[in-house]
């Protein structure tokens, strides 16, 4: 507490307004306060120590530097579905739950991973381009393949890999997907075959990716994974840019065994303008955009702040995605 009163701590570089927060902070008799990474050091030992609450935004780090002086903090709430930019072991070790929100823009992710498996396949940038520069010619961007001729796999297959799933059905396409966590009833109930990852990776025209960020995830696609892809795949990514080793996929598109990738995420981000992929004619990139609509970012905020009134309050938290270790009163 600060002054007698529960105290936020929202650290964001992301949003400029917080008016929606401040709101419905007030309404539960909470006071905020908002920092963003260029006065972290100022605001460090005025606020962590009294903090109840912290929101840490996606892209915020959140490591055991700032974690380790919170000593009054029963919640971390990320806003987002991401959550690796928090240490929740060091969290873990100063009994605070950290809680994400991972179902707020299902419906998002999913248009847009259809979009950026339609655009790429459908070469509409490449189109768009020339199309600008005053060539109007359909057949100087082939091969451009059917889709329903494809097999398109999923690497993960949680909410929003069953919602992609839905959403390819009317598309006549196979599906396959690859999620050890997932049991095999759950594919049944979706029409999705169950493989292993090389079988994912050896039938996969379009290989979607619907994985979080971990130290198993991490570069999981290095260039000998990407090369058993069939020639003339495309890689889509809505998950985490680090997932892929990108200069391995740069390569491959280079060698013309991927014939293109939609990004949605990058490993640097926002990226350099010298950035490899963005050079790429075969590259179609998106600013980490896919879960954006006006009706997700109002859910996103709102849940973001429930989870903090919840976790202050002693109430709890279903989607946490740590377990502390100690009780802090």
């Amino acid at each position: 507490m600060k002054e007698g009163r529960h105290f936020v701590w929202i650290l964001d570089d992301e949003w400029n307004n917080h008016e929606l927060e401040k709101n419905i902070y007030k309404q539960h008799g909470f006071d905020v306060q908002i920092t963003r990474s260029e006065n972290l050091e100022r605001d460090l030992p005025l606020y962590a120590p009294y903090a109840d609450g912290v929101v840490a935004q996606v892209g915020f780090s959140c490591g055991a530097e700032i974690i380790n002086q919170l000593q009054s903090c029963k919640v971390i709430s990320v806003t987002g579905i991401g959550y690796n930019h928090v240490d929740l072991e060091a969290a873990a070790q100063r009994g605070i739950v950290v809680s994400n929100v991972p179902d707020y823009c299902l419906e998002e992710v999913s248009n847009h991973t259809i979009a950026l498996i339609l655009g790429v396949t459908r070469r509409l940038s490449s189109y768009n381009q020339k199309v600008r520069a005053g060539k109007w010619d359909p057949m100087d961007t082939l091969p451009i393949r059917r889709l329903s001729e494809n097999t398109i796999g999923l690497l993960g297959f949680g909410r929003i890999a069953r919602m992609v799933t839905e959403k390819l059905k009317p598309f006549g396409v196979r599906v396959v997907a690859h999620d050890q966590y997932v049991p095999a009833e759950v594919f049944d109930t979706y029409g999705v075959i169950p493989v292993s990852l090389d079988e994912l990776l050896q039938q996969s025209d379009i290989l979607s990716l619907h994985v979080p960020l971990t130290p198993e995830t991490k570069h999981l696609l290095h260039y000998e994974r990407l090369k058993m892809l069939p020639k003339g795949a495309f890689v889509i990514n809505t998950c985490r840019g680090g997932v892929i080793n990108e200069n391995d996929l740069k390569t491959l598109i280079e060698e013309g065994h991927i014939a293109g990738a939609g990004l949605d995420v990058l490993e640097e981000e926002p990226p350099s303008p010298d950035y490899p992929l963005l050079m790429m004619e075969e590259v179609f990139i998106t600013p980490h955009a896919s879960y954006m609509s006006e009706e997700s970012l109002t859910q996103l905020r709102e849940r973001a702040c429930q989870a903090i009134i919840d976790g202050v309050q002693g109430n709890p938290l279903p989607y946490a995605v740590n377990q502390p270790k100690v009780k802090v009163e």
